[in-house]
């Protein structure tokens, strides 16, 4: 075995001694605030309620990272740890042991949650947010080492090209926001679909299918809702909540209710269905529900520019 994996199930096991089943426990809270759905409860939070512009950039920065996660992974075939040494993984409260999906290199968990708080953290331009942000960046990677999902060097990985996808996103995102500004409505929907077919045909596997079909339907209905029913996120809090229940009421039916329909994978129209079902959630987060909003009056309606 490689030395490095050596030295990394030592150092997991010697984490796993020293939090005990409470730390376990522990792990398992903050490893899911790095799933996906984590993300699809935050992310429309962020967009409805919160500031659309923000919601609308970290939606686009987790996605576009999903696609180079995957691609990474895939390329360089890193086993897990558990597969060394299956005494290494955890089991969750059901009993059942938790195992991730797919190569371990870099972790993903690591790279969203460092690209994700650190995209926010840069919004929120507070001290305190900052140090909170490198707390859970830093809690989400150590909970996947307890959990014997990832060794140490696919997290810090994971951490690193995180880093580098942020300092990216920081300096090029207002560039291009101007430059969409300037397109004609009919080009900025033909960028928000052909864009993301491009880097889905580098690797169309089931999770850059989901991502990229999330980013299609994200961006025709940005530009949609951009031209023609703009509206705010303004509104006392509990309106807010209300717009946020009745959102995520139908997006879950959406990702829940579909896939109950639609076929499960390895059977006929798996991969079809599955990329129309996560373009309806992007149509939904970006378009659908800000229509409805304003319709149902949970949110003001403000004319487009």
């Amino acid at each position: 075995m490689n030395p490095t994996f050596e030295w990394g199930l030592d150092f997991m096991r010697a984490l796993q001694q020293a939090f005990g089943a409470t730390g376990v426990d522990l792990a398992q809270v903050f490893t899911f605030m790095g799933n996906q759905e984590f993300y699809l409860l935050l992310f429309p939070l962020l967009f409805w309620c919160i500031d659309g512009a923000v919601g609308a950039r970290v939606t686009i920065l987790y996605l576009l990272s999903v696609v180079l996660n995957v691609n990474i992974k895939d390329a360089v075939a890193q086993p897990r740890p558990y597969q060394f040494d299956p005494a290494i993984a955890q089991v969750d409260p059901a009993g059942d042991y938790i195992y991730g999906e797919g190569y371990g290199m870099p972790s993903g968990h690591a790279q969203w949650s460092i690209t994700i708080w650190g995209a926010l953290a840069a919004w929120v331009k507070r001290g305190w947010f900052w140090a909170t942000a490198a707390v859970l960046v830093l809690l989400i990677g150590l909970s996947r080492l307890v959990l014997g999902l990832h060794f140490p060097t696919q997290v810090l990985a994971g951490w690193g090209i995180g880093a580098v996808v942020i300092v990216v996103y920081l300096a090029l995102m207002m560039p291009i926001e101007r430059w969409l500004e300037t397109l004609r409505l009919e080009w900025q929907m033909l960028l928000a679909v052909m864009l993301p077919l491009g880097l889905l045909l580098i690797h169309p596997v089931a999770d850059t299918i989901a991502a990229m079909a999330v980013l299609i339907g994200l961006g025709v209905g940005l530009a949609l809702t951009h031209r023609f029913i703009s509206y705010s996120v303004n509104g006392a809090w509990p309106q807010r909540a209300a717009r946020y229940v009745v959102g995520i009421v139908v997006l879950l039916a959406i990702y829940l209710g579909l896939s109950a329909i639609f076929p499960g994978e390895g059977e006929p129209l798996y991969i079809q269905l599955r990329f129309v079902r996560y373009t309806l959630m992007g149509l939904w987060i970006s378009y659908g529900a800000p229509w409805l909003f304003t319709r149902i009056r949970l949110a003001p309606i403000v004319e487009p520019a």
